[in-house]
């Protein structure tokens, strides 16, 4: 049914159980995984290089790709990019052929200080999108 999923990562642990249903589903479906980073310039704090959040980026989603191989999950691509996050993620699957994007959603009071990058995807996407909370 998917023979490629989407699984933007930010790092931070609302990603956590997206990450984990995005190899289960993967793995069940022998599907590509793609484990996206998106550095956002509009959001970077004061003090902070643009080059040091490529590093970041590279981390979280070699996490994706350790965790994935664990699983058994044989084809993984991992991909930092920039961009505004919520666009990316629905460009990305577009030029990607992806099938299915896995994304966490932001709990707690970020949900209420940050706009939510889930709900920007899930309203935007054309394909389905798991929202794992």
């Amino acid at each position: 049914m998917y023979d490629t999923i989407l699984v933007p990562t930010d790092g931070r642990p609302n990603t956590e159980r997206a990450i984990e249903e995005a190899i289960g589903l993967a793995d069940a479906h022998d599907a590509t995984l793609h484990a996206l980073y998106v550095i956002n310039s509009a959001e970077i704090a004061p003090g902070v290089d643009f080059e040091d959040l490529e590093p970041i980026g590279e981390s979280a989603v070699e996490y994706v790709a350790d965790r994935a191989a664990v699983a058994g999950v044989s084809a993984v691509e991992t991909c930092v990019q920039h961009g505004l996050r919520h666009q990316a993620i629905l460009d990305y699957a577009d030029a990607h052929d992806v099938d299915l994007i896995v994304v966490g959603r932001t709990s707690g009071l970020d949900r209420y200080l940050r706009k939510s990058v889930s709900k920007q995807v899930s309203e935007e996407a054309s394909i389905p999108v798991l929202v794992v909370e």
